[in-house]
């Protein structure tokens, strides 16, 4: 297996003078400076859940209760959606690409839903932007390229690696 740091060069020393990159998956794209600000303020919008309580008889009062089996199942679930929508926000907006004009990609998708190893039920295929968004998440980016998105975004290694491990998870 390669090291991420020697693959991460490697995508460094195929930039052209453009700043076009070689994805790990063959594809040509361009990486763009992406406000950490942003990233931020879209994962937000995806509320944690209320801490619930718990009635303690010795103290006489009521108390949270993080450790609460369902509280905790509901943080995963909200954090694993928060790592999509950073990635989602990166996608968007720090990768340009060309989408190609041929559909064999949306047809195969769409072939993997029949088969109930995906829903693309949220995704509006005439739609320019989510057309494009579909393409960049399931077919044109790599983990790694998460990760070298991340960067340029000026995220923390730790954030990075965070959402990308959530997002494949």
């Amino acid at each position: 297996m390669t090291s991420p740091a020697v693959e991460y060069k490697k995508n460094e020393d195929e930039k052209d003078e453009s700043g076009v990159v070689i994805l790990s998956t063959g594809y040509k794209a361009r990486m763009v400076p992406v406000g950490a600000s942003l990233i931020d303020d879209i994962a937000a919008t995806i509320p944690m859940p209320d801490i619930p309580k718990w009635y303690n008889e010795d103290k006489g009062r009521e108390e949270d209760n993080p450790t609460d089996e369902g509280y905790i199942k509901a943080c995963e679930v909200a954090e694993r959606k928060r790592a999509i929508a950073a990635m989602e926000a990166l996608l968007v907006f720090g990768l340009e690409l060309d989408i190609p004009e041929d559909e064999k990609w949306i047809s195969r998708l769409k072939f993997l839903e029949k088969r109930g190893n995906i829903d693309l039920s949220d995704i509006d295929f005439e739609d320019p932007d989510e057309r494009d968004l579909a393409f960049k998440k399931y077919v044109a980016v790599g983990t790694q390229d998460l990760i070298n998105l991340g960067k340029q975004a000026g995220l923390a290694q730790t954030d990075v690696e965070e959402v990308t491990n959530r997002f494949r998870s």
